[in-house]
């Protein structure tokens, strides 16, 4: 079997469950033809093609797509593997997962003085305002804000609080999310303009002007605007609410469990990747085992 059709086939499998990571993939297993070229065939490729693959990265990729790119080889020879089409061991591809321990993550002070910076008075305001409060209270990723639809939010609680079906694009996993009784009149102040609009869409977050939902590009470019104009000396992005959700589920008592819960993590270890400690809490917790004189 040539090593395109191979690859076709595999792309075609992964379209069936996540269609986003499909394309991704893609990208990295054409790389990787262009590369071995002129071998075609899935048999004839070994692992020492797949470490000079890697190498001929470093000068030109940081070490977390290399990483990335040993993921999606590692992934695709298992599943070639499993069907006795190729010789290499898949176990031999040892991705490095890389953690930048200077991430930015969203304190309770940087949220606030970004919830202060930012005014309700336009619908641009408000439909900005309630995304940082929606990102804040659910640890929400970008890509399942942007998803959800009007007809997943639920009736409001008598508490004030309300829920929300949210889907992952990574897992096709549907979970609830929760947020505040301040957020939710935040929301629906929104939704009275929201069901205002001629537009057909179910989607919560959309575009008045074009008719379509916004981009993550959109959002990210708001929180790096709001977070300027609070004048917060961060890289923020809409990630670093799940990591700051993190942190505050650990400042107030919570367990690795309830990180794992919140977050709507499949696998316990993906917990464990959201542990890096804010800088206060981390400068606390050292401090506990310094010497005292």
């Amino acid at each position: 079997m040539t090593i395109k059709k191979a690859i076709q086939i595999y792309l075609d499998w992964k379209q069936t469950h996540t269609s986003v990571a499909c394309s991704r993939y893609m990208v990295r297993l054409k790389h990787f033809i262009k590369f071995i070229s002129p071998k075609s065939c899935l048999m004839d490729i070994t692992g020492d093609d797949i470490i000079d693959f890697h190498k001929s990265m470093e000068p030109i990729y940081s070490p977390t797509t290399i990483a990335y790119s040993a993921r999606i080889l590692k992934n695709f020879f298992w599943f070639w593997h499993g069907r006795g089409q190729t010789e290499i061991n898949p176990k031999e591809i040892i991705p490095i997962r890389f953690i930048n321990a200077d991430k930015a993550i969203v304190t309770q002070s940087d949220f606030e003085d970004m919830n202060f910076a930012l005014g309700n008075d336009t619908l641009a305001n408000l439909q900005k305002k309630l995304v940082l409060n929606l990102l804040w209270d659910t640890g929400m990723r970008v890509s399942e804000l942007l998803d959800v639809r009007l007809s997943n939010i639920s009736s409001q609680n008598f508490n004030g609080l309300r829920t929300a079906k949210v889907r992952s694009r990574k897992t096709m996993r549907y979970d609830l999310v929760v947020w505040s009784a301040q957020t939710n009149e935040l929301l629906n102040q929104y939704l009275g303009i929201r069901l205002c609009f001629p537009m057909a869409s179910e989607y919560l977050l959309l575009n008045r002007k074009t008719g379509k939902p916004f981009t993550s590009k959109s959002v990210q470019r708001w929180i790096k605007d709001i977070a300027d104009m609070a004048m917060i000396d961060k890289d923020i992005t809409p990630h670093s609410f799940r990591h700051g959700k993190a942190n505050a589920i650990l400042e107030h008592g919570g367990t690795v469990r309830d990180v794992g819960a919140l977050l709507r993590h499949v696998s316990p270890s993906s917990s464990f990747n959201y542990l890096q400690l804010s800088e206060h809490r981390f400068l606390q917790t050292a401090g506990k085992f310094l010497r005292t004189a």
